[in-house]
């Protein structure tokens, strides 16, 4: 039985993860929905649990300025999430209250990710022993990216995938002046290539318990946004034989998986 794509079903919600702009904003997708599908179409159909920061939802503690997909209220990703992977229980949490996504398989909690006590509150309150899946996107600050990292991925299961979308130059030296940025720690894009090419963490940054993160590591890989005209960068070999819906730019690295090692060290 033919099943649609995840793209499709993005570009179906609206969300910025697929091929076509949200509704309502003069920008492209990210095409990320390739990536994700390379790494979770064998989880389909599996009982997993995945938990996404950043839910698109306007309300009291910011007005959402992506779009909200086919919704006004937003929260296109959890759809997406909802439909593509059959049996999965999906956990999102925002700044704005999300409730009207909840549902037989979806709960929704309003979480600070740069709150380390109130994410810590969030795991024990979701009666979840180990997340499969864990997707940041969030704020896209580095330092409520490396906090939420640092709480979360030990609570990932082994050889479970944590995701951190739209990777910036917003950190330590950047220069960005916006609500983006954090001159106090080093951008996280630099922080985990650092890692993956010397096995530490530069410094200053956000992380807790940077020794026991570092660990707990299996792999870190890099994409990057789409362009037309250029080969797909690290997918082949985890696509096969099925096609990428997109190609993708070298040169900016705004996607990374992070897989958590079979056994923790």
């Amino acid at each position: 039985m033919h099943r649609a794509s995840l793209t499709a079903i993005a570009d179906e919600e609206g969300t910025d993860k697929g091929t076509v702009s949200p509704v309502g904003l003069a920008i492209t997708g990210h095409n990320y929905t390739d990536v994700y599908d390379a790494y979770l179409n064998g989880l389909r159909d599996r009982p997993i649990a995945l938990l996404e920061i950043g839910l698109g939802v306007s309300g009291p503690a910011w007005k959402a300025e992506l779009a909200t997909g086919r919704n006004a209220q937003g929260g296109a990703s959890m759809r997406m999430w909802y439909r593509y992977l059959s049996k999965a229980r999906i956990f999102g949490i925002d700044v704005n209250p999300a409730g009207f996504l909840d549902n037989d398989r979806t709960a929704t909690a309003v979480v600070d990710q740069g709150d380390p006590d109130r994410l810590r509150e969030f795991v024990a309150e979701t009666g979840v022993e180990r997340f499969d899946v864990i997707i940041d996107d969030g704020s896209h600050r580095p330092d409520h990216q490396q906090v939420s990292f640092s709480v979360l991925f030990p609570h990932l299961a082994p050889g479970g995938l944590y995701f951190i979308e739209d990777l910036a130059d917003n950190g330590l030296g950047d220069g960005r002046v916006d609500r983006y940025s954090a001159d106090h720690v080093v951008n996280t894009r630099r922080l985990l290539r650092a890692f993956s090419e010397g096995g530490e963490f530069p410094e200053p940054n956000a992380l807790l318990e940077p020794a026991t993160l570092a660990s707990a590591i299996d792999s870190i890989s890099f994409y990057c946004p789409p362009v037309s005209g250029e080969r797909p960068r690290g997918l082949r070999a985890l696509l096969g034989r099925r096609p990428p819906t997109v190609r993708f730019l070298g040169g900016q690295e705004a996607l990374c998986v992070i897989r958590k090692a079979a056994e923790a060290g």
